[in-house]
């Protein structure tokens, strides 16, 4: 730092140091108000002088002001966890600034974001650049990286690859990203299933927003896409199936009647469901990967009395390490020692040991690097290939486009069109995925409004 090396040896270090970090995943307290949050890393209140109470109009007044320094409108009373995903970034960024650092790391600050959230947290960042804060921005969001860059380092497997800076194209640093590994898969395209093949899931009669009726229906060895911009209510579609939430109306699951109240009720009925927040809703991070590998399927690794075997249970973990390609050093690793991308694999080797034939995910490589987001793709186009079916809801419009067969999209909770697709090929299709959705979505839209027009004549 200032030209001369340094060794950190704790945060409370780099904190002295003038060096304040962003996490990518949110650390806010949702309990309390945004004052608070963003005064409690000062580490101490103001008190009153003789009462010795706490002073909250003080505590307020400062961080008011921090927030208007900012060109952030978040009312103080608000509570964290009533904020959108965008605030409550901003927020976290209010508050480690409240400690005047000289240099701020910001660890994929927009990764679940969509653009216009996005565009709010790169304005705040390029604002704090041009009042001399030395910021490091990890992401793999390539335009967004030569955006507010000046300098772009290239990692992969833990070592420096390359430098560019601002004006090297995007497709240049996909390629470095991707190395050897250059995907691929990415060149075979997916073909579009024919219409004859059987229904696995037949939806019907349901409503998103107590308006509009839909009805979808998804072939077996089918991936179908479901996307739209933020609030659309894609993702409850795959919830529901899910049973993350519950599902009022019956649905067909191959054919058959199916209501879906539950995770279990989905689980019974051969649906695994992978969620966004995997910490949340997915991992449980102090157990092994042994363990959340069979966590939906306990009784398949059972002895007599309810006892689980735990040589059937690290035998399973084994097989699962060695084909979805799960990188860890023992199956008896607790799961959260793990990378994002592979805990996401240890998630989708929870559905397949649960005998899952048709799974559900929520933005699937929610902030996993390019490298494994490949991977991931290429073990749900295996699934799918193998008469397995996938409905997965993402905002990445890109990355539905390279990985499905259809693409449904919503808006206000109504849906407004279902796409045919295939699959580009190469690095261009990892550039799609980081670009703006909407723009993408307008494509698509037109074309089968074009298709339509056509057909008609």
């Amino acid at each position: 730092m200032d030209s001369v090396e340094i060794k950190l040896s704790s945060p409370a270090e780099a904190r002295h140091l003038g060096i304040a970090v962003v996490h990518q995943d949110v650390q806010l307290f949702p309990h309390l108000d945004v004052a608070r949050n963003v005064y409690v890393v000062r580490g101490h209140l103001p008190r009153r002088r003789w009462l010795k109470t706490v002073n909250w109009p003080e505590v307020e007044e400062t961080v008011e002001r921090q927030l208007r320094s900012l060109g952030i409108s978040i009312p103080c009373d608000r509570l964290a966890g009533q904020l959108d995903a965008a605030e409550q970034k901003l927020l976290e960024i209010a508050r480690v600034t409240m400690l005047r650092p000289r240099f701020l790391i910001l660890d994929e600050p927009t990764a679940s974001l969509e653009p216009q959230a996005s565009r709010r947290i790169l304005d705040l960042i390029l604002a704090l650049r041009s009042q001399g804060m030395g910021i490091c921005f990890v992401s793999h969001r390539l335009q967004e990286v030569r955006e507010v860059s000046d300098e772009i380092l290239i990692l992969r497997d833990g070592h420096l690859v390359a430098r560019r800076n601002r004006s090297a194209p995007e497709i240049e640093l996909a390629e470095l990203m991707l190395g050897g590994r250059a995907m691929r898969h990415q060149n075979e395209r997916r073909h579009v299933l024919s219409a004859d093949r059987a229904p696995a899931v037949e939806i019907s009669g349901l409503s998103l927003n107590d308006r509009d009726v839909i009805s979808l229906t998804v072939r077996k060895g089918e991936i179908f896409g479901l996307t739209g911009l933020m609030g659309s209510g894609a993702e409850r579609i795959v919830r529901w199936l899910g049973g993350d939430e519950p599902l009022q109306s019956l649905i067909r699951i191959d054919g058959k009647p199916a209501r879906l109240k539950k995770p279990a009720d989905a689980i019974r009925h051969g649906i695994g469901f992978v969620a966004e927040d995997r910490k949340r809703k997915g991992i449980v991070p102090r157990q092994s990967v042994a363990v959340n590998i069979s966590l939906a399927s306990l009784r398949d690794v059972g002895r007599a009395a309810g006892l689980v075997s735990w040589t059937r249970l690290g035998k399973r973990a084994e097989h699962y390490r060695s084909a979805l390609g799960i990188q860890l050093s023992s199956v008896e690793s607790p799961v959260v020692s793990l990378s994002g991308g592979n805990q996401q694999k240890v998630l989708i080797a929870r559905c397949l040991a649960s005998g899952a034939k048709i799974l559900c995910l929520e933005e699937p490589t929610h902030g996993v690097d390019i490298g494994a987001k490949a991977v991931i793709h290429d073990l749900l186009r295996r699934f799918a290939s193998s008469g397995g079916t996938i409905v997965v809801a993402s905002s990445d419009v890109g990355e539905l486009t390279e990985l499905c067969d259809r693409i449904a999209i919503f808006r206000h909770g109504a849906l407004v069109a279902v796409a045919a697709t295939d699959a580009t090929s190469g690095a261009d299709v990892i550039l799609a995925g980081v670009r703006d959705p909407e723009s993408v979505v307008k494509q698509l839209m037109a074309d089968e409004l074009t298709s339509s027009s056509v057909a008609q004549n």
